[in-house]
């Protein structure tokens, strides 16, 4: 069955959104993502004394070339630094979901943040993921294998998947897209 177009951003946020049944990621590729996080809970509310719960989790979707998303599983947060491998020189859709339980008013609710990387071979990524004072802040940060400093990455939205698969060429036979 193929869904109309419409229906596939909803779908895909309703992945996102049950995340508790959401497959963990898992990938033998060598680490080049490396997250760490500070999370203080916005409200007392939310904290295990009362019953309460505040987590974060990172979802990994890959990109293919027709910019078709492919779910691959949920990274938990619960670690202050936390390193998986991402494949290299193809688009990922990294989300970050901040979700909180209260036991007491039993109500939920949950932010996001999402940007698409494309990481290159043998550069390290570096993310700083904090929620504090009700605020969060997700900076994404690239390190050359030759060294040096790290250099801030813009957020880029999905919007910014450009589908390789039916570009146009040009008559030195080159994609008009690269």
């Amino acid at each position: 069955m193929v869904l109309p177009k419409p229906l596939r951003p909803l779908l895909f946020a309703a992945a996102v959104a049950g995340c508790a049944g959401a497959p963990q990621y898992k990938s033998e590729l060598p680490p080049n993502l490396n997250i760490k996080t500070k999370l203080s809970s916005p409200s007392v509310l939310l904290t295990p004394a009362l019953g309460g719960s505040f987590e974060a989790d990172m979802h990994v979707t890959s990109v293919d070339r027709r910019c078709q998303k492919n779910y691959r599983g949920s990274v938990r947060l619960d670690a202050p630094a936390v390193s998986v491998g991402i494949p290299a020189d193809q688009p990922s859709l990294l989300v970050f979901e901040f979700s909180g339980y209260s036991a007491p008013s039993r109500g939920s609710a949950s932010s996001t943040y999402s940007t698409l990387l494309t990481p290159r071979s043998g550069y390290q990524y570096d993310v700083d993921v904090v929620y504090a004072d009700q605020m969060y802040s997700v900076r994404v940060f690239e390190r050359s294998p030759r060294g040096g400093g790290r250099r801030e990455l813009e957020r880029r939205p999905f919007s910014a998947c450009e589908s390789k698969a039916s570009a146009p060429r040009d008559r030195a036979g080159a994609d008009s897209a690269t």
